[in-house]
């Protein structure tokens, strides 16, 4: 079951009685920590955050946490912070906006169109990989990515016009991707089409780089391009 979640500084009710009659699993909370501690997958099924800030005083962001990645839906009246709402809306995932006095089927268009960003990620899982960067979700197609690099629980994602450096192992980056990654190394991964030689205990890239083979790694290529020749 998807997780909804209402959060507000407000003693009123009625906006959240008003929601939960249309969300029926609905759930309130005091602050953005009841949430960024749950075990999901915030890149395929992120929690769903109603955030109701007609009567908060500061900025917006201090209700939010850029790094609980959640689908964050702004309640507002008179459009008072909308201005707002879009400056920081990539720094701390704003994904929509919703103006109270609203309906229920102005709830029902906000869920409809969270659906609709999950449909969109699972299609582009195939031919993307999905990671965080600040804040906001970065899109690598998989085939611009040449090459996989390990240092402890963190991954350098290298590709022709960027390297990114991911807080997730490289094994676990991996699972990620479709089967078209070449282990190379305990500490590498080599993009198949990337691979243009072997020598010794290094491999050599079609873009001049050299990249450490282990000997198990090294079998594995050797398999590779006799299944290619």
């Amino acid at each position: 079951m998807d997780a909804f979640y209402y959060l507000s500084h407000s003693s009123d009710q009625d906006t959240y009685t008003a929601i939960k009659s249309e969300i029926t699993n609905l759930r309130c909370i005091s602050n953005i920590e009841e949430v960024k501690m749950l075990d999901v997958d915030y890149d395929k099924n992120p929690p769903f955050v109603f955030v109701d800030i007609r009567n908060h005083e500061g900025p917006i962001s201090a209700m939010l946490d850029p790094d609980c990645f959640a689908y964050y839906v702004i309640i507002d009246s008179n459009h008072e912070s909308a201005q707002d709402c879009l400056r920081i809306a990539r720094e701390v995932n704003i994904r929509d906006y919703i103006n109270a006095p609203f309906t229920a089927f102005d709830i029902q268009d906000t869920i409809d169109r969270f659906y609709h960003c999950l449909a969109l990620r699972k299609a582009a899982d195939k031919n993307n990989l999905v990671i965080k960067e600040k804040g906001a979700l970065i899109y690598i197609e998989t085939h611009s990515i040449k090459l996989l690099e390990g240092f402890g629980s963190y991954t350098r994602i290298h590709t022709d016009a960027k390297i990114y450096i991911v807080s997730k192992t490289i094994k676990k980056i991996l699972e990620m991707l479709p089967n078209q990654f070449i282990r190379t190394h305990r500490s590498f991964a080599v993009h198949q089409k990337q691979l243009r030689s072997l020598m010794g205990n290094t491999v050599l890239l079609h873009n001049g780089e050299q990249v450490r083979v282990s000997k198990s790694g090294r079998q594995v290529i050797l398999d590779h391009f006799n299944k290619a020749s």
